[in-house]
């Protein structure tokens, strides 16, 4: 059977086509028509090891030691992660992996995108895990790659266009291929097109995921620590704080308000609408804006709790 199981991340590389500059962020968020590509390995959500035909087996390796600089008893760990992968984010309406050793797409995803955090460090304090810390998957999976037959490929390397959208060539054979892969309205369903022809797939719900957890280790509830939690989990990414347009709702003035809600009456933003709000996203879908996209955070009472109450601070 063929391993993904490398070792220790060795490079990261961010691009973002915008005009501002890329801040700080461990939860990066592109736009639909300005991605964000990131080339790194990635985590594999569940794939068939068959998908992976044409990669190779992962070596150990001894350890390290960077004050001797020669290698010291034992072996690094192996870390389940794809060698050789290229993620690509438009916000919340897709996420994707494009594998350049077996040319295809390998998986899509919907709500958020990589959580880097214990890659990247901690902002203010830095450091990460010393094992274990390749990115985590952010939103929910609805497209896994299935085994099939190719000729041996070849990456050839990706275009971008004017804003940044990557369209990846690679050749199978004789046959040279040239493929993009867009966002489209609707649930679970991205635009594939091969060498000028599109066509639009259209995937079911198959996992969730939030990233990395965070030990916040919140005691007690409080707008202070919700304030922690809103921060450490990257919300700011889709839910603005100040009354701007986000991905999502924005939290300014939300607690108490009426909300309008797709396919139902009003609702009361209290803090049962914000609870449900937090632990079942999809349970009740603000009016216009796309159902699916958030994940459910599996989040301790306490860090709930501390959640309401910064939002509710936000409406006084």
């Amino acid at each position: 059977m063929k391993s993904r199981l490398l070792l220790p991340l060795l490079f990261l590389g961010l691009s973002r086509v915008v005009a501002d500059p890329l801040t700080y962020d461990t939860n990066p968020l592109g736009e639909v028509d300005r991605p964000l590509i990131l080339r790194t390995y990635v985590p594999d959500p569940g794939l068939d090891p068959a998908v992976f035909a044409h990669h190779g087996k992962a070596s150990k390796s001894p350890k390290y030691s960077p004050k001797t600089g020669r290698d010291t008893k034992g072996e690094y760990g192996m870390m389940r992660v794809i060698p050789a992968a290229i993620a690509v984010n438009h916000g919340p309406a897709l996420s994707y992996v494009w594998d350049t050793t077996e040319c295809r797409l390998l998986y899509a995803w919907q709500g958020g995108f990589l959580d880097l955090y214990p890659y990247w460090g901690i902002e203010g304090s830095g450091g990460r895990r010393s094992f274990d810390y390749g990115a985590r998957l952010v939103g929910n999976l609805f497209y896994l790659a299935k085994p099939m037959k190719t000729e041996t490929p070849k990456f050839l390397g990706y275009d971008l266009s004017e804003m940044g959208v990557p369209t990846f060539r690679y050749r199978l054979g004789d046959q040279e291929y040239a493929e993009t892969i867009l966002p489209v309205d609707g649930l679970y369903s991205f635009q594939r097109t091969v060498n000028g022809k599109a066509t639009t797939l259209k995937g079911e719900l198959l996992s969730e995921h939030q990233g990395f957890e965070r030990n916040l280790k919140i005691k007690s509830a409080t707008a202070e620590a919700g304030e922690q939690v809103f921060g450490a989990y990257g919300c700011v990414a889709c839910h603005s704080i100040d009354g701007s347009q986000g991905h999502g709702p924005s939290l300014q003035g939300l607690a108490g308000s009426t909300r309008p809600v797709e396919g139902g009456d009003p609702v009361k933003a209290d803090a049962a609408y914000l609870r449900e709000s937090i632990l079942s996203p999809n349970a009740k879908t603000a009016k216009g804006f796309p159902p699916g996209y958030m994940p459910p955070y599996q989040l301790s009472a306490q860090e709930v709790d501390s959640l309401v109450l910064y939002i509710q601070s936000l409406s006084k």
